[in-house]
Parts: C-alpha cells; structure tokens; sequence
C-alpha cells in the first residue's frame, strides 16, 4: 500500500506541470523529531521515566519471587488451608501487579505518542513560515519519497531553526 501511495505521489510530481515559481522539497519527520534538541530533551525524560517504571517492576518481580519462595518453604509446616490461602492470596497480589503493570505500560505509550503530537504541532508552524519565507509550494515526507536529489533536502535547515525558536520541552 505505502509503495502504491509513493508511487502515485511521484506520478502527481511528474504529471503536474510544474513552473519555475514552484518550488517542491522534502524533510524528514522522524530526523526532526528524533535530533532536534526538544525532540532529544522527549526521547530523554521518557527514557528516564521508562527506566523508573521498570525498576519498580523488576522489585515488584522480586518480591514476588521471595514470597513465593517462603511458601514453599512454608508448604510442610503450615497446614494446607493456610497454604491455599497463602497461594490465592499470592495469586491475588500476581494478578493486580499485571494489570497495573499493564496501565503503566499503557500510560507510557500515551503519553510518547502526546508529546511527540505536541511537538510536532510546534514544529508545524515553523514549517509553514520556512515555506512561506522560502516561496515553497510543496514540502513531502522523505519517508513517501522513493527518490529525491539531495539538494532538496531541507531537514538540517528546519532543524536548525527547531533548535533556535523552540528552547525546552517538558513532558507533561
């Protein structure tokens, strides 16, 4: 499908009479959103909040590990309605931990997919003005492009610009 969509892109490019007062290039999103300074300030605190979220699981996982150990332990000298008890009990606490496990790892992907949105809503103007002061028609993805010369790459330039008027981005 993509293929069919890039080539129906380059047919539109090649069967629109183009004058020399239109002006088409390309820019990579995900070079924008992933080297720019806010872009790389998001990829930071969401590693930083992947990496809290995981530690907390991982003892969460221990825990578990050390009371499932004493149980066994346990298994002969306690009697065994205690011990079934002990395992739902256990069981209980396992099942809780995955479904908040789960809301967790939901939010995280929630909140990425937000702030990369907030971004590129920021970024979205920027190219609009770098368009207009550049008397651009056209700016494609360089994702949907099969080929393109280089010189009409402009993403180092946008770039630049992202990094100038767009100073920090907070996670929120």
């Amino acid at each position: 499908m993509r293929y069919f969509l890039s080539l129906f892109v380059v047919f539109l490019i090649y069967n629109v009479p183009v004058s020399a007062e239109q002006k088409i290039v390309f820019v990579d999103m995900d070079k924008l959103v992933s080297v720019s300074k806010p872009g790389s300030s998001i990829f930071n605190q969401l590693k930083d909040i992947n990496q809290k979220n995981l530690n907390f699981l991982k003892e969460e996982e221990k825990r578990f590990k050390e009371i499932e150990k004493k149980l066994i332990a346990q298994k002969n000298i306690i009697s065994e309605a205690d011990f079934e008890n002990k395992i739902k009990e256990l069981k209980s606490e396992v099942n809780s931990y995955n479904q908040n496990r789960s809301n967790m790892i939901e939010k995280f992907n929630k909140l990425k997919v937000d702030n990369t949105n907030k971004l590129l809503k920021l970024i979205n103007p920027i190219l609009t003005k770098f368009s207009n002061d550049n008397d651009i028609s056209i700016i494609l993805q360089k994702k949907n492009l099969i080929i393109g010369k280089t010189e009409l790459d402009i993403t180092d330039e946008v770039i630049k610009i992202i990094n100038s008027e767009i100073k920090d981005f907070k996670i929120k």
